[in-house]
């Protein structure tokens, strides 16, 4: 360009527009272009130029290219960085810019790093529950890995290591047991100027557990760990929720305390009967799952046919008889021969074997209805004559005569004949 149309370029420029408002010379144009040029601790997204082993060129829009150096690709995994080539787009952080036309000297590990804390930052905006590595832990807490960052996990905020906040040898050892552990957690707090980033087990439990209180239904089956053993039942692990099996949920048969039949780190299999969301309470029933003693009984046996028992309890109104495994029957003191008005207790004893008529089975509500008054005097000496011939042989004999069916209460049901 030739001075004269320097000159006319320059006139141009300085003159007047069409509104009568000066316009800005070229020079003051070229200063505040460079004004707007990164600055020190700027960050940047930038294009990969070219690639060597000891820097990353970049263009990051300005009029000049940028570079990485070597000290600071050391820093970076060398899988991650293998992965990078031309035309990548990466983020960096701006160390150094000279004035003139030098090359920017830029940061890619503090550029990720940046990239890291911008996506804590949505974590905490959508309150997104993510799973991360334990790595390490100090006195206050645990240490996690995200991305490029350490997160803090403070001992409160641990579910597990709660209870054990007053003994600190115990808490040492426990935090020590966690790393390299996976954690559900849900950032807290993003605080980049002290660099710091705070995590919560707690917060993504109580997430996970409503959202599992939500999945679950009545009737659905599912698989837990027994985690305590109480007089009134048992709490079952089911994931991120505890539901109580019930003592009188556990078996067909009596319990007197839940450790009878379970004990703490056994692994059982429920049936779902409620589930209240709001109070965070699951009832879980493990009887449900096993055969029904009243089915097979109903199966086997109707209304008018002839039982054995054996008396488990007598109360005021009657006597229960235990007529199979699982299966009590009860004889109200109105079927009883005796007197009215004769306490039961006076006509039968708890041990004592009986031969009863079935007056009614109700599988649903577990009820069976006896009678001694409804057996005749010829079918009670059959039975006893049977059971005296069975004592002194020490089988089982089949007379001549009418077929009915007898139990005996600690075993399998069959059907013998009893003689007239």
């Amino acid at each position: 360009m030739d001075r004269q149309d320097t000159n006319r370029r320059t006139a141009t420029i300085t003159g007047h527009n069409g509104n009568g408002q000066e316009e800005l010379s070229f020079a003051e144009l070229l200063e505040q272009y460079d004004y707007l040029l990164p600055q020190r601790g700027q960050f940047l997204e930038g294009t990969v130029l070219k690639k060597s082993s000891d820097a990353v060129y970049l263009d990051v829009g300005a009029k000049r290219d940028a570079i990485v150096p070597q000290e600071d690709l050391e820093l970076i995994d060398r899988e991650l960085l293998a992965g990078i080539s031309k035309g990548d787009q990466v983020p960096v952080y701006v160390l150094y810019a000279p004035p003139g036309d030098e090359e920017l000297v830029v940061s890619l590990n503090r550029g990720l790093e940046k990239r890291d804390w911008d996506r804590a930052e949505e974590y905490l905006e959508n309150q997104e529950t993510l799973q991360l590595e334990v790595v390490g832990h100090n006195k206050g807490g645990l240490l996690v890995e995200f991305g490029r960052l350490h997160g803090f996990v403070p001992n409160s905020h641990v579910p597990s290591l709660q209870y054990m906040l007053h003994d600190r040898r115990e808490l040492a050892r426990q935090k020590a047991k966690m790393v390299g552990a996976r954690l559900y957690l849900k950032v807290v707090e993003v605080d980049l100027e002290r660099k710091r980033l705070v995590l919560s087990a707690r917060a993504a439990e109580e997430e996970q557990r409503r959202r599992q209180l939500e999945s679950l239904q009545p009737g659905q089956v599912v698989t837990g760990r027994v985690t305590n053993v109480v007089d009134y039942g048992a709490f079952v692990d089911l994931g991120a929720v505890n539901g109580l099996l019930h003592v009188s949920q556990i078996a067909w048969n009596h319990i007197d305390h839940p450790s009878e039949a379970l004990k703490v780190g056994d692994e059982v299999e429920v049936m779902i009967d409620s589930v209240d969301v709001e109070r965070e309470r699951v009832s879980l029933n493990r009887k449900a799952l096993l055969p029904n003693p009243w089915e097979k009984f109903e199966n086997r046996y109707n209304a008018g046919d002839l039982v054995e028992g054996e008396v488990s309890a007598v109360v005021e109104f009657g006597a229960f008889v235990r007529v199979a495994p699982n299966v009590e029957g009860l004889i109200h003191v109105s079927e009883f021969r005796s007197p009215a008005g004769s306490a039961p207790q006076t006509a039968l004893q708890p041990g004592e074997k009986v031969l009863a008529r079935i007056i009614n089975i109700d599988p649903d509500e577990e009820r069976l209805a006896l009678s001694l008054r409804r057996v005749s005097p010829e079918e009670e000496i059959a039975w006893l004559a049977q059971r005296d011939d069975e004592q002194r042989n020490g089988t089982r004999k089949n007379g001549s005569g009418r077929r009915v069916k007898v139990t005996e209460p600690a075993a399998e049901t069959e059907e013998v004949e009893i003689g007239d």
